[in-house]
C-alpha cells in the first residue's frame, strides 16, 4: 500500500554503519573510542516506530514512512492497544523528566517488530488473530517477518524498543534523541515494554571484543520459552553505540556513533558469499585488534545481568562470586606442582576444574528455586561460570607458573646443595 502523502511528522531512523577498519580507525582518531559505548543485541525483525503527535494522535511507521492506518504490516494491529498505552506513558515520563509544561509536539519510539516464529516441537503456534480496520482477519501464525532459520524468538508477535526521540515544538529540526542512559531510565518505567539493555559497557574496543560469533539470543527465555531452547539459535548480532549518541558534542566529531555487527553465520544467510568478506574486513582485522588490546585474545561472551530477570541475575552474580583467587589457590593445591610444571595439566584444564569447583559449591548453597529456573538459564549459568574462570586464569596464569617455577628452582637448589654437602 502506498504511503500517505503527508509525511511531515515522519522522523527517519538513521542507517547504521558496518564496522569497517577504515570507519573504526576514523573513530579512534577523534578520541571518542576511549569514551563510554554500549553493545546491545540486534534483534532480527522489521523496523517499526510508534508516534504520538500533539499528545492526541497515535501513528505507526515502517522504515520508509508513516503508514496508512489500514495497511497490513506484519500484524501490528494486534498490538495497537499496548503501543498506544506505552507511547502515552512515555510522553508523560519525558515531560516530567525534562520539565515540559505545555503540550508535547511529538514523541517517537523506534524499535523492531519481531517474532511470530518459533519452531520447537513442544511450542505450539500462535492462536491469535489480527483484525485490520477493514475487518479482515489475519492469523499471527501466518505472519512471516523473517525467512531465515535463526534467530527465532517466540510464536507470538513482540516489539523491542531501541531509541526514543521527542520534539516539544513538533518540528523535525527540534527533535532530540535521548542519550542511552536516559533512554533506559524512561523505558524501564513504561509498563511491559521490552527494550535494549547493554551486554557490554566500556570503550569501543571492549564492545568490539564481544564474541558475536557465539552469542545465543537470550530473548526466548525472557519471553517465557527458557525451557524450550532451540539448538544454534544465534543472535543476529549487536548494535554498538556511544552512550551520548545524539549529543552535539559527540556528533560534532563527524564519525559514526552507532555501528552494527552481525555474526558471520547470519551474514551468510542474508547475503550468500559475504561470510568470508566479513571475516576479512572485520573479524581478522577490527575485532582481532580490539581483542588484543582489551582481552589479550580472550573471547567475550558472558551474558550481562541486565539481560536476565531479577532472580536469574541474582543467581548469576552469586555464582560468579564463587570464582575467586582463593578458590583458584585451593584448586591448584589439589593438582600439585609437578603436573602443572610438566604440562600434564594445562591452563584450560585448570579453567574447567575451577569452574566445576565453583559450580559445585554454588549448587550446595543456592535456593532450590534457582534449580527450577529454565533450562536455557541453567545453561547460561554454566557458560557464565566457565568464562569467569577463564578470565581469572587469563590474568593469573603467568604469575601462577612463575611462582611454581621459582619454588621448584629453590627446591632444586636446596637439593643440589644437600647432595654437595653429603658428597663432601
Amino acid at each position: 500500500m502506498p504511503l500517505p502523502r503527508n509525511q511531515e511528522d515522519f522522523s527517519a531512523y538513521t542507517e547504521i554503519d558496518l564496522p569497517t577498519e577504515t570507519r573504526i580507525d576514523a573513530i579512534r582518531r577523534t578520541g571518542i573510542a576511549s569514551q563510554e559505548w554500549v553493545a546491545c543485541e540486534k534483534v532480527h525483525g522489521t523496523n517499526f516506530s510508534i508516534y504520538l503527535i500533539n499528545e492526541s494522535e497515535v501513528r505507526f511507521a515502517k522504515r520508509s514512512g508513516i503508514m496508512d492506518p489500514s495497511e497490513n504490516f506484519f500484524g501490528y494491529h494486534l498490538l495497537i492497544d499496548d503501543f498506544t498505552a506505552q507511547v502515552r506513558a512515555l510522553c508523560a515520563l519525558l515531560k516530567r523528566k525534562y520539565g515540559v509544561t505545555g503540550r508535547m509536539g511529538r514523541v517517537v519510539l523506534h524499535g523492531e517488530l519481531f517474532g511470530a516464529k518459533y519452531k520447537h516441537p513442544l511450542v505450539p503456534k500462535s492462536t491469535k488473530w489480527c483484525t485490520l480496520p477493514n475487518k479482515k482477519r489475519i492469523p499471527i501464525s501466518g505472519v512471516e517477518i523473517q525467512s531465515e532459520p535463526f534467530p527465532q524468538y517466540s510464536p507470538e508477535l513482540h516489539y523491542f524498543a531501541f531509541d526514543v526521540k521527542y520534539s516539544v515544538s513538533g518540528a523535525e529540526e527540534d527533535v532530540v534523541l535521548l542519550p542511552f542512559d536516559d533512554f533506559t531510565e524512561v523505558c524501564s518505567q513504561v509498563p511491559n515494554l521490552l527494550y535494549a539493555k547493554p551486554l557490554v559497557r566500556g570503550t569501543l574496543d571492549e564492545c568490539l571484543a564481544f564474541d558475536v560469533e557465539n552469542f545465543i539470543t537470550p530473548l526466548p527465555a525472557l519471553l517465557g520459552l527458557g525451557n524450550y531452547p532451540l539448538e544454534g539459535n544465534l543472535a543476529e548480532g549487536v548494535v554498538i553505540r556511544h552512550v551520548r549518541r545524539g549529543d552535539p558534542a559527540v556528533e560534532s566529531s563527524g564519525v559514526s556513533t552507532i555501528i552494527k555487527l552481525r555474526c558471520s553465520s547470519f551474514m551468510e544467510l542474508k547475503h550468500p558469499g559475504k561470510q568470508q568478506e566479513l571475516k576479512a574486513t572485520f573479524l581478522d582485522t577490527v575485532r582481532a585488534g580490539a581483542l588484543q588490546r582489551v582481552r589479550r585474545g580472550k573471547k567475550v561472551t558472558v551474558l550481562a545481568d541486565s539481560m536476565l530477570p531479577k532472580l536469574e541475575a541474582a543467581a548469576n552474580a552469586l555464582l560468579l562470586n564463587n570464582v575467586s583467587e582463593g578458590r583458584l589457590s585451593n584448586v591448584l593445591s589439589k593438582i600439585g606442582r609437578e603436573p602443572l610444571l610438566t604440562g600434564d595439566v594445562k591452563q584450560e584444564d585448570v579453567v574447567l576444574m575451577l569452574a566445576q569447583d565453583a559450580l559445585k559449591d554454588f549448587l550446595k548453597e543456592t535456593d532450590p528455586v534457582v534449580l527450577n529456573t529454565s533450562l536455557s538459564f541453567r545453561k547460561t549459568l554454566i557458560r557464565s561460570v566457565y568464562f569467569a574462570a577463564e578470565e581469572l586464569l587469563q590474568g593469573e596464569w603467568k604469575r601462577v607458573m612463575d611462582r611454581l617455577k621459582a619454588s621448584q628452582a629453590e627446591i632444586d637448589a636446596a637439593a643440589a646443595a644437600q647432595e654437595k654437602a653429603e658428597a663432601q
